[in-house]
């Protein structure tokens, strides 16, 4: 009788359902007499879904990746500080020499540009000239052409360095301050030449300075553009003041006496040369 009542008051199957504790079912909060920290209920990211790759981004990583134009910008202007180091050292010496240095009167003020032009003589490019002429030595003015070759440099490394455009390769610009190195060297040796005492690195400065100058020039990927100017400028004259300079040897240094004092066939020795190199191809 009791299991008919039993059936009777419930329906089918109520009796075989899982009881519900009150501890399992799901809460938002605790009450204050809970322990343990509060529940939160997450529902997972739908199928498909990807955070993005903003979202992923630590705030560092996206920090230095905002600074690396910055700091391309830097190494791109460090990379000429060379050139510019050479350039101005070169310009500087370049422009002492062509006017003739006054007499001191007293004791003489250092200054900066005393202290890097010392190593200057007293002998500029108009006595170098004078000093030792031959037939086939130029005009004074035309060593005028030694500052322009800085000028024509210093416009277009700073071109280089600030355009927004590809800059020069690394290795046209260590031509160009391997050049200026010698170019240097040469200037000063000159400034130091007196009558009768030409110093040989005369002769065996000034042919590097357009080997390293016309470096770029004969690479496979030689310059272009508003780069490729002052190589051939730099290199063309040079190459000349580098014959110039051996007929100067050979007249007037003494080393060669077939040659010493005699200035046609040193002159004829300076337009063989010459000629040579303008019948070359490409040039």
């Amino acid at each position: 009788m009791v299991a008919l009542l039993l059936l009777a008051l419930h329906p089918a199957g109520a009796l075989l359902a899982r009881p519900v504790l009150a501890s399992s079912r799901p809460s938002l909060s605790r009450g204050p007499l809970s322990r343990g920290p509060p529940s939160v209920m997450r529902a997972a990211p739908p199928d498909g879904f990807e955070w993005g790759a903003k979202d992923r981004e630590r705030s560092a990583d996206r920090l230095l990746r905002q600074l690396d134009p910055l700091l391309e910008r830097v190494v791109r202007v460090g990379n000429h500080v060379p050139v510019f180091t050479s350039l101005a050292y070169f310009g500087l010496i370049s422009m002492t020499m062509q006017t003739m240095p006054m007499p001191a009167m007293g004791p003489m003020v250092a200054t900066l540009k005393t202290v890097i032009t010392r190593a200057v003589g007293p002998t500029t490019n108009k006595a170098f000239s004078q000093l030792f002429a031959t037939l086939v030595t130029p005009a004074p003015f035309v060593f005028l052409i030694w500052p322009v070759i800085a000028l024509l440099q210093l416009l277009t490394v700073t071109f280089s360095a600030f355009r927004m455009g590809a800059p020069m390769t690394q290795s046209e610009l260590t031509s160009l301050a391997l050049a200026n190195a010698a170019a240097t060297g040469w200037l000063l040796t000159s400034s130091n030449s007196a009558a009768g005492a030409l110093p040989l690195l005369s002769v065996l400065l000034l042919p590097l300075v357009p080997f390293f100058a016309g470096g770029p020039l004969r690479a496979a990927s030689s310059p272009r553009g508003w780069y490729r100017p002052v190589f051939e400028v730099f290199s063309s004259f040079t190459t000349l003041a580098s014959f110039l300079a051996l007929a100067v040897e050979l007249q007037y240094g003494g080393r060669v006496p077939l040659l010493a004092g005699r200035a046609e066939p040193c002159a004829l020795l300076f337009l063989g040369l010459t000629a040579g190199v303008v019948s070359l191809p490409r040039r």
